[in-house]
């Protein structure tokens, strides 16, 4: 009974969380075959997190694995020549945030492979993350900085859409988390600083006030 009681609660919120990303990707899509591709390429991601989730014991996922993944996911194919670079301690994500930083990290491999790092031969890719603390409470800081990508000086082009809104709107609702996008002129520039512990494990992304 508890562990058909856990399938249920498991159940319900993952359809919730497909739906939220349905609802999003309806909203800022211009065509069914946009909506489609976009959705598809989102369910993916998603099934990425539940799957490393579904290997673990503790119910919670290695940010570095979790970030590999999602760049592996995409064809990088430069981990190793030095095109990306990752690097920061083992932090130990609980499930629903890492289902959220992992959505948000297919947002941001998916721009870029479309306009930034991964489109251009002289883009590089820089993952970092550090964890801080204080006698209440641990938080990791998580970068995103692209360089060496060659945007237009009078209008840098600005991916607004689902992407954006989950990272400027959803992780600090969902995980109390300070977010930071920027569009710059050499590529595209993200901070998430997001509690460790303490996240309210019924509220999923796509979820709004």
């Amino acid at each position: 009974q508890v562990l058909m009681a856990e399938l249920l609660h498991r159940t319900r919120n993952l359809l919730a969380v497909v739906q939220a990303i349905a609802s999003q990707t309806r909203r800022t899509s211009s065509s069914i075959a946009e909506f489609g591709s976009e959705f598809a390429s989102r369910l993916r991601a998603l099934s990425r997190v539940q799957s490393l989730l579904s290997h673990i014991d503790q119910h919670e996922v290695d940010l570095r694995k979790l970030v590999e993944a999602e760049l592996h996911a995409h064809g990088d194919g430069g981990i190793a020549s030095g095109k990306i670079k990752i690097e920061g301690p083992t932090v130990a994500l609980p499930a629903t945030s890492a289902q959220a930083l992992g959505l948000a990290i297919h947002e941001l491999a998916t721009n870029a492979v479309k306009y930034g790092a991964f489109a251009q031969p002289e883009g590089k890719l820089k993952v970092s993350w550090n964890l801080e603390a204080d006698e209440a409470e641990r938080w990791v800081v998580f970068e995103w900085a692209e360089s060496g990508v060659k945007m237009p000086e009078s209008e840098p082009p600005k991916r607004k859409g689902y992407g954006s809104e989950l990272i400027e709107r959803a992780l600090p609702y969902q995980l109390q988390a300070k977010t930071k996008l920027q569009f710059g002129p050499d590529g595209v520039r993200c901070e998430i600083v997001a509690p460790v512990k303490g996240i309210a494990a019924g509220q999923m992304i796509g979820e709004q006030p």
